[in-house]
């Protein structure tokens, strides 16, 4: 990440802000509107009555009665204004920081979701752009509209009274102290108030995501001891918070009475000398009034910004995060001839290879199956196949293309790949196939499914392919997401079909109806299949036995059986 001190975090996020300049001017104009109505209101009443009221000048009182009332209309309007056009200033800033962590995390690549977890990243997208928002764009409007406020109400006092100025100022810094004793207390009480309430989200994901589990062990009063504690921990935070609310307005109301009545006794006193006028006291009076609000948004403002800083901070670490997928490079129509490994090592972490010195050749539309032990290394091909990574040294070539110098998007393109954990949106089945071609229409989808005899299976479920697979495809079974996603990947119409263990976690009646659907996915097509059930492997041209991350045997099912090495090993162990 960039400079992470505060000056600069803040100078770069106000350099993306004003980027709403339209939205940022018209609340610059509300706030200074805002004050001066707020300034002037006091200041013609003291006119209305030194001049008009005591003099006994009724019949010109009109014109000062109207301007007091305009006055009051602006302060009103200014102050609605304020609060809408700040309000839209945010959401706008908001949307844009949502928008730029989301796209971010879009065009990243596998290393930068390696060491995050999904709760923390949604955490910066949603609940750190909150705090940002609320803060640095309210918060900081809202202060600096405050501190415009104070300082104007100080300039108005000074030019009707400097000694009565003082004198009303002297009530201050007791408002002051009980801001910054109270503010951070209740922030600490606040903050624990939104812990409080995560730790009760959490025990409910928690409770939904795992009933079975807690079912079949018989949990289910533990769970509801543990989510009781959750609650009864969070009405004592909030009882605390209401506890410090109770002390901390009625004590800023008492200082703030007492500024009022500071005044009332000096001015009514300098009134009585002749030293000021009974107007100048009124205005003392309501601008004394005043200051309460502002100097507790201004005290509080700091602490405030520290929270924010924290979530800008984890915003921009998201944001400046160098891995990147690049997407630009060669645009490629079809994989003609071969894949080619030509000495590949790869690893994830530094000084740990993961795939050593892989040579290998696949010639367009022949079949081979990558075997091995879990964690030999056969998904890190895939995964380079389809340039989620890049070699770390040597090359992939597709037709005498390095690897690095295509499109990724192109090449993606032309390959179909099926994972062994399928993830289905919640959306319809129809949906979730036609996301391998949007421009397919339903007959194209349903003729696909034809021809890999899934129409049949999906036909028998509830509302055919209309039937919502529900939140990751929960609502189907392992076999039935695979099948989905097989017809996800004909649709797609790839020149190279890359299977990771489709044949796992399935039951034996849905095992020869997705091995039946993978046949014909590869009728014709460059396959590659990650072979944890070694049935498969009969369908294959060659075998290429992976361990430790070195290819150790490469030939045909008859010619490996013969050689009763190592994939003989492997073989006889599951058909003994």
């Amino acid at each position: 990440m960039k400079d992470k001190s505060s000056y600069s975090l803040l100078k770069r996020f106000i350099k993306e802000a004003i980027y709403e300049k339209r939205t940022l001017a018209i609340v610059t104009i509300t706030i200074i509107g805002s004050a001066i109505a707020n300034i002037a209101s006091p200041y013609i009443l003291s006119v209305a009555i030194d001049n008009y009221i005591i003099p006994g000048r009724y019949a010109q009182f009109w014109l000062i009665a109207v301007l007091y009332l305009l006055a009051l209309v602006s302060q009103w309007l200014f102050a609605t204004l304020q609060t809408f056009y700040t309000e839209v200033f945010g959401q706008k800033v908001l949307k844009n920081l949502r928008r730029m962590l989301h796209d971010k995390m879009l065009v990243s690549n596998l290393n930068f979701f390696k060491d995050k977890s999904t709760g923390d990243l949604v955490s910066r997208i949603i609940n750190d752009t909150n705090v940002i928002n609320d803060v640095l764009v309210s918060g900081l409007l809202g202060g600096l509209s405050s501190l415009l406020s104070l300082s104007g109400i100080v300039i108005a006092m000074l030019f009707l009274d400097v000694k009565l100025t003082l004198v009303t100022l002297s009530s201050v810094p007791i408002m002051v102290l009980i801001a910054l004793y109270f503010g951070g207390r209740m922030r600490s009480a606040y903050r624990d108030t939104r812990q409080k309430i995560a730790k009760i989200s959490s025990v409910v994901e928690e409770s939904v995501a795992g009933i079975e589990t807690i079912r079949s062990f018989g949990k289910e009063e533990d769970t509801e001891k543990e989510f009781s504690k959750a609650s009864t921990e969070t009405i004592k935070a909030y009882l605390r918070v209401a506890v410090y609310m109770g002390i901390f307005w009625p004590l800023m109301n008492i200082a703030s009475l007492l500024s009022v009545i500071v005044v009332i006794a000096y001015g009514g006193y300098q009134a009585y000398l002749g030293a000021v006028s009974i107007g100048v006291v009124v205005a003392f009076i309501q601008y004394a009034q005043r200051f309460r609000g502002p100097i507790n948004n201004v005290v509080s403002m700091y602490d405030s910004l520290q929270s924010a800083l924290a979530a800008l901070e984890r915003t921009y670490e998201v944001l400046d995060d160098e891995n990147v997928e690049e997407y630009e490079g060669i645009h490629i129509e079809k994989i003609k001839e071969r894949i080619e490994f030509r000495n590949v090592w790869f690893e994830y972490e530094k000084g740990r290879p993961v795939l050593k010195d892989i040579n290998l050749v696949i010639p367009a539309g022949s079949k081979i199956a990558l075997v091995g032990k879990t964690g030999a290394g056969k998904t890190t091909v895939a995964s380079l196949l389809m340039r989620f990574y890049d070699p770390t040294s040597g090359s992939l070539f597709y037709d005498e293309i390095e690897g690095r110098e295509i499109s990724r998007r192109s090449l993606r393109k032309r390959i179909g790949y099926v994972p062994q954990e399928t993830y289905l949106f919640p959306g319809t089945i129809m949906e979730n196939i036609s996301m391998a071609n949007p421009d397919a229409s339903k007959e194209d989808i349903i003729k696909v499914c034809r021809e890999l005899g899934v129409h049949d299976f999906i036909m028998k479920l509830p509302k055919g392919y209309k039937t919502t697979a529900g939140e990751a495809g929960k609502l189907l079974s392992v076999g039935e997401k695979q099948l989905i996603s097989l017809a996800r990947a004909l649709l797609k119409d790839p020149d190279v079909v890359i299977l990771d263990e489709a044949l796992s976690s399935i039951d034996p009646k849905t095992e020869r109806l997705v091995q039946d659907a993978m046949l014909k996915l590869m009728n014709g097509r460059t396959s590659i299949i990650i072979a944890h059930r070694l049935s498969i492997v009969k369908y294959v041209d060659n075998i290429v036995v992976i361990d430790e991350g070195k290819i150790v045997e490469k030939g045909s099912l008859d010619e490996l059986l013969s050689k009763e090495g190592y994939f003989y090993k492997l073989y006889t162990s599951q058909h003994s």
